[in-house]
This record gives structure tokens, sequence and C-alpha cells, in this order.
């Protein structure tokens, strides 16, 4: 579908919903078009969250709660002030702070139960949701208890009273913009991460992101939504009680998302819609109602895994570029190795010593091979190194500078960027979406140019474009860049891997096992780039089992073995190492 289509759609869609209270007189189809709008809200923000974030909770009911007895508790009392009643704002000050207050409460929730995941995360949120209902029954004298708050103020702005019709649009416009903030947000670079974030946080760390911090935001904004669908649905109901926000409303707002559609942008929309509707039109059925209403959603949630918007073929768009961004010759940025120490790492596990006091350096530009035996502590260093282990004892300092290495996105701040073993890349997301995450390090756009859909956010993506372009025209994949990762063969997944690392302008290199799962073939390019970049400055060290590429690409070899270092020395002189030969070459490795 193209972008005047879209455009086309969306406006024939808009004047549909529009003309309802119009065409269908009466009151009731409005009501029913306001709730499906908020509830369309609170699963908007909720799919920011769970669809395309990957962290699933089961405690919105609450974030809308607060922001519904927070409007009702305070339009009321500001309600008997003359100039509020006059105004309206009491109105819309309640709405406001009913919001901030949902967030507030989305950063106390977050805060500690973003240390866990899965479903450690759904019982932490399900907790938190009961706590809440509790409380809107105990503390009787601020909530009402079971009774609840009757009497919230009617919507209004200045003097006009909204009626059922009026605020039917009211709400559209709200619907409309939650849409459209959940399209700029996920169409920005701030969006990129979060969705990279469903598939592999560590990937996403080793590129310099704070991934708790990350995921801290997004639940911090679909509690901000949560908050405000409930301040426009205690304006609109006039009463709530505790009834209205029980454990099931979670379930119903996270089935909805699963139902419509999970990471899709009009997926949670279509499922709050069915799930709102369709018990209304089946009250014919009476006691079998609910039973047909559990059936269909069963039956869908099988036979379509992905949603019912799972039906649609899936649009893939790339980030803004100048119109000959393809043939514009773009050099990249020069690239400054720099010096790595490894100086008396030592390392525990219980009572197993992984590292000894294991000492090298790796020269600026060059390429430094670590070897050695499975079991060696070759990954323990390479963790250690990659922020992801803390030695017991001993420093890491580059450019003869100790490095404060506590994390893997702090790692990735001082220049140090990696990659795995086992590839860990986005499931779906495309080549040049890789490529450009690896580029958040040195973004200056941040959430609120992602919201406003700012010029410099646009400028920023262009320019980043472009620079992406260009490191997979060094890598040889240009022609991949709109490909999923996931249906890419093995070797260019490697090859996708390392010009993520690349986008973060690192000052060194970690590459853990590159060439592993790759045919001979495939290895022999990987020389050739490792080769180019070491010719551009690139400072690497490779951790690797395939000795014909160790041995053809090295400057020097650091040789591990029972986490102590047992030689190190040029290529000739490990070959040569009796005690290398003995330990892992063998003498088919050893020179002649």
């Amino acid at each position: 579908m193209t972008a005047p289509v879209q455009w086309l759609f969306g406006a024939v869609a808009i004047a549909l919903l529009a003309a309802i209270p119009v065409v269908t007189g009466g009151t009731y189809y409005a009501y029913l078009g306001i709730i499906v709008f908020i509830y369309g809200i609170v699963a908007i923000g909720l799919n920011i969250l769970s669809g395309y974030a990957g962290q699933f909770s089961l405690g919105h009911a609450a974030f809308m709660a607060m922001g519904a007895y927070t409007t009702a508790i305070l339009s009321k009392s500001l309600n008997t002030i003359p100039f509020f009643a006059q105004t309206g704002l009491h109105i819309w000050l309640g709405v406001i702070v009913g919001t901030v207050l949902a967030a507030l409460f989305g950063i106390v929730l977050a805060i500690p139960a973003l240390r866990v995941r899965g479903p450690y995360l759904a019982m932490v949120t399900v907790a938190f949701g009961w706590v809440v209902w509790k409380i809107l029954q105990e503390w009787v004298a601020v909530t009402g208890g079971d009774l609840g708050i009757s009497s919230i103020p009617k919507p209004r702005i200045g003097a006009a009273l909204l009626d059922t019709r009026s605020f039917y649009y009211v709400v559209l416009l709200f619907f409309l913009a939650a849409l459209a903030l959940q399209y700029r947000l996920i169409h920005s670079q701030f969006g990129l991460r979060v969705r990279a974030v469903k598939h592999s946080e560590i990937a996403v760390a080793s590129v310099g992101v704070n991934v708790y911090r990350l995921k801290v935001v997004v639940f911090v904004i679909s509690a901000a939504f949560a908050g405000f669908g409930g301040t426009l649905f205690a304006h609109q109901q006039n009463y709530i009680s505790p009834d209205n926000f029980q454990f099931f409303s979670s379930v119903f707002f996270l089935l909805a998302v699963l139902f419509g559609g999970a990471g899709t942008m009009l997926g949670p929309v279509v499922g709050a819609a069915v799930l709102m509707l369709l018990p209304e039109m089946l009250h014919d059925f009476d006691k079998y109602r609910l039973i047909v209403y559990a059936g269909l959603i069963l039956l869908t949630l099988y036979f379509l895994p992905k949603g019912v918007m799972g039906l649609l073929p899936e649009q893939r768009s790339a980030a803004p570029a100048p119109a000959d961004a393809m043939e514009e010759a773009v050099a990249l940025p020069p690239i400054r190795g720099a010096g790595l120490a490894v100086e008396g790492v030592t390392r525990r596990f219980g009572g197993l010593l992984a590292l000894s006091d294991v000492s090298f350096r790796v020269e600026p530009g060059s390429i430094h091979a670590l070897i050695g035996p499975n079991g060696a502590g070759k990954t323990t260093l390479i963790n250690i190194v990659s922020g992801i282990y803390r030695p017991d004892h001993g420093s890491i300092r580059v450019d003869g500078e100790n490095a404060r290495i506590e994390s893997m996105h702090a790692a990735a701040q001082e220049g140090i960027v990696r990659t795995f073993q086992t590839l860990k890349l986005f499931g779906d997301m495309t080549v040049i979406e890789h490529v450009m995450i690896g580029m958040t390090r040195h973004a200056k756009a941040g959430l609120w140019d992602a919201f406003a859909g700012s010029q410099r956010a646009r400028d920023e993506a262009s320019a980043q474009l472009v620079e992406a372009r260009a490191l997979l025209k060094l890598l040889g994949i240009s022609q991949l860049e709109n490909v999923p990762a996931n249906s890419l063969a093995y070797g260019h997944r490697r090859l996708v891997e390392i010009a993520r690392a690349l986008a973060v302008k690192p000052r060194i290199l970690l590459l853990d096992e590159p060439a592993a799962g790759l045919i001979a073939e495939e290895i022999r390019a990987l020389a050739v780039v490792i080769r180019r970049l070491r010719s551009m400055g690139m400072t690497i060290l490779l951790v690797e089992h395939h000795m014909d590429l160790v041995l053809g690409v090295s400057d020097r070899i650091t040789v591990l073995d029972h986490g102590a270092v047992i030689a190190d020395g040029s290529p000739s002189e490990i070959r040569r190492d009796e005690r290398v030969i003995a330990a892992y070459l063998g003498h088919a490795h050893a020179a002649a």
C-alpha cells in the first residue's frame, strides 16, 4: 500500500468515525464510540510497552484508576470555586494531574519491577493492580470505597457543557492524537531502540544504550496513556467505583493488544473495538453470550498468532533520507583506534578460578588475537572487557587511562564494542535498522524530538541513514539493507552484527568467534573485512578458534590456558612455542 493510498484510507476512516453520531442518531452509539476510543488509548499505551518493547504488564487498570480517581476528586473539589465552575478549567486540570500522577506511579513501579522480566514482571504488575484495587475499596474517606465517587463534573470547554455527542468528537481527537504519538515514537530513533529491546536486551546494551533506563521510560509512557484514558473515562461516566478497575480490566487491555496484533499500529485499536463491541452484538445469545465471545477470541488467537492485523501485508519503511542518498558518495568518519591494556585481571566463579593474573597489551590500530582451548578463559575475559562481568582484581586501561566499565552500555560509551559468538540480532528488523540502532551513542535527538517529529530528528535520521548505507557498502552487503535480518544467510548475519558494532564508532572492536558457523568462502571474505578495518585504523581484539584466520590476519597473539597467559607474541613466534603447540595448536599449525 503506497503512502498516498494510506493517507486516503486514513482520511476515509476518520470521516466515517466522525459521521457515526450524525448517521445513527441518539446517543447510544456515540457513547459506545467514546468507550472504544478511551479503551483504544489505554491499549495503544500498552502496545508500546508490550507489543513493541516486549515488556508484559497486567496492571494497567491500576494506572487507569489513578487517572480516574485523581481527576474525579480534584475536579469535584475545584467545582465549588466560582472561577473553575465558570471556566471549566477544573476538568482539564484534573485530566492533566491525573495523567501526571499515573506516570509518576509508573516510575515508582518501574524502577524495581523492571529489574525482572518475562513472567516475573507480569506477576509484579498483577500484585500492583491488586494492591491499588484494594486501596480503592478500603480508603473509604478518599475513594468512597465500594460506593465509589459519583457526581463527577461533566466535561466542558469554557461555559459550554459537552453532551455525549460533543464529547464524542473531543475523545475522537484525543484518540487520533494517541495514534499519531504512537506512530512518531515507534518510527523514531528512540522507537528503533524500543523495538530492538524486545528481541535482545544484551545486544541493545552492547551499542551503548542503558536498557534499564529505556524500559523505565517506555513503562512510564505506557502508564501515562492509561492514566489519561482513565481521566476521560471518569468524566464520561460521571461515576466510578473499584469495579471499573479490577484485574480483569488489565487482562482485557492485554487481550486487546494480542487479539488485534501486538506490535502493529492499529492492532490494539482493532482489538479494543472488537472486544468492546462484540458482547453488545451478542445480547440475543443470552446465557451463551460469554461462551461465544470467549470461543471467538480463542479461535482468533490460535489461528492468527500475530492478531487480526497480522492478516495484512507488513509495511516496512526506512528512516527518511535525501532523494539522492543511494547515489551519494559518503566517506566514513576516520577511525582512531585506541590502545587496550589488560592488567592483572583475576576472576573467580565460586571455587573456580576462571582467570588468574592475566595481563597483555593491544597496540592501537592492530589486530590482536586471543586464543586457547575451550575453558581457557577467553569468553570470561571478553565479557570483562565488554562490561558483562567485573574483575575481582586487576584493571582495564584504554589509551593509558583506567576505563570505568561497569556495564555493557558503559563499555560502549568508553568506545569498546563487541560482537557475540552466538548471534544476537533483532529478529525481523531490517539490516539498515540494525545499523542505525548502533548509532544511538552519538544521537542528539531525544524523546521529545521523537514525539514532536522535530526537524532536528528528521535531519539526524537522514544523516544516519546515509552513513549506515556507507557502512553496509564497506562490508559488501548494501544490497540487503531492507531485508529482515532473520531471513539472511548465516554469513550475512555475521556481517550485519559487525556493521551494527561499527556504527557505534568504537575505538576498540571485540570480535568473539566471528568465523563460527561460516563456510570457507565466507571466512575468506571475513578476513578481507577485518584487514580492511585495520587499514582504516581500527583496533581489534579477536577471539577465534579458526587458526588459519587467526594466523592470517593477526599482528600479535595472546594464548590462554586454564585462565593464565602461557604465551604472547607474533604469529610466527606463537607457531613455534612448544607450550602453545602442546596446549592448543598441535603440530598441524606449528611452523615448519
